[in-house]
Formats: structure tokens, C-alpha cells, sequence
């Protein structure tokens, strides 16, 4: 119960951090800074099962077992993200974070993760991802509410969709394709 308490405490302060849109626009007013958008394409490597598994499941409800939901199962992961669908593409960075099945009568995400490039262009930036995200809906789009370094003062939003999954439930992949609107990297504060 307490890792359930916790995971609602930290979804409430991601909500928190979606108002930041207002104080952004004051802020850029203020430094008199230009706003870039960017857009990019990745690929989630979802390793639910085997020995190198990257999604753990920490915590469930009393209903998790029982509804077809699975609603109340909490897992936290660290994925690769690579530039394509191939477990071998290149590698940009990780998708570290906290997902929950909680809705009572579909499989729908709440999550709260972040993207922290590795390598590349954005190098030790991050983009936070906040939302819901219904997992059999074919095409998805759940919301950025925020971003470090190169995506400082981001938000913008993620069109997802599953590439592909695998029948043994080792691999999953997913599409992410991602617009941002952020701060031009030349302004310091």
C-alpha cells in the first residue's frame, strides 16, 4: 500500500509540473529567448522477460489478479532507446521511469518516465513524459511536460505506437514520435 501511496504522490507532483507552461511563457518573455522545435523518432526497447529484462514489477492490487485490467500493477523499467526498431541500432539513450495500470476497466498506462540521452546530438539532456497512455489503442499520445539541457523548459507531446511484439514476452518494441518545443540552447539563466 505504501508503494501505491507513493506512486500517487509522485503522479500528483508530475501534474504539477504540467502548469509549468504559463511560467515558461512568462519566462521567455522575459529573457527575450527564441523557441525551437524539434522532432524525432525513437524506438523503445520494452525487455519484459529473460535474463536482461529491463521492466520490473514492484507492486499490485488486490484486484490486479482478478480484473482484466490488471489495474494496481506498478512497475518501474530503464529501456534502451535506439534510432531503429532493431534491438542492434544505434543506441541514443535510456527510458527510465514508473508506469501503473490504473484504470479499472481497460489496460491504460499512467506514466512517469524520462528519456535521458546518452549519446548524440542531445547528450545529457532528458525529455519527461506524464500521461496516460490506453494500451490497445492503436496510435497513442501522451504528453511532455518538461526537459533538461538541450530540451530545457520543453513541452510537447508523443505519438506511440506499438511496433512490435513478441509472442514469447521477451522483446517489445515501440515507435515513439516525439515534438518538442524548447528553449534555443544558447540562453543561459
Amino acid at each position: 500500500m505504501e508503494k501505491l501511496i507513493t506512486v500517487v504522490v509522485v503522479l500528483m507532483l508530475g501534474a504539477f509540473l504540467m502548469n509549468s507552461y504559463a511560467d515558461a511563457q512568462r519566462l521567455n518573455s522575459c529573457l527575450g529567448k527564441k523557441e525551437r522545435v524539434t522532432r524525432l523518432q525513437l524506438y523503445l526497447q520494452d525487455l519484459v522477460g529473460g535474463e536482461n529484462r529491463t521492466v520490473w514489477h514492484v507492486a499490485q492490487s488486490d484486484l490486479t489478479d482478478v480484473l482484466p485490467s490488471a489495474f494496481g500493477r506498478v512497475a518501474v523499467l530503464d529501456n534502451l532507446v535506439t534510432t531503429g526498431p532493431e534491438f542492434e541500432s544505434q543506441q541514443v539513450g535510456r527510458m527510465q521511469g514508473l508506469i501503473a495500470l490504473a484504470d479499472l476497466h481497460e489496460k491504460a498506462l499512467a506514466m512517469l518516465l524520462n528519456i535521458v540521452f546518452t549519446e548524440g546530438e542531445f547528450k545529457g539532456s532528458t525529455l519527461s513524459i506524464l500521461g496516460r497512455n490506453p494500451l490497445f489503442d492503436k496510435v497513442r499520445e501522451v504528453p511532455i511536460v518538461g526537459g533538461t539541457g538541450a530540451f530545457r523548459m520543453a513541452r510537447g507531446y508523443v505519438i506511440t505506437k506499438t511496433y512490435s511484439k513478441d509472442e514469447t514476452r521477451i522483446r517489445d518494441v515501440y515507435e515513439y514520435n516525439i515534438v518538442v518545443f524548447h528553449m534555443d540552447d544558447d540562453v543561459t539563466i
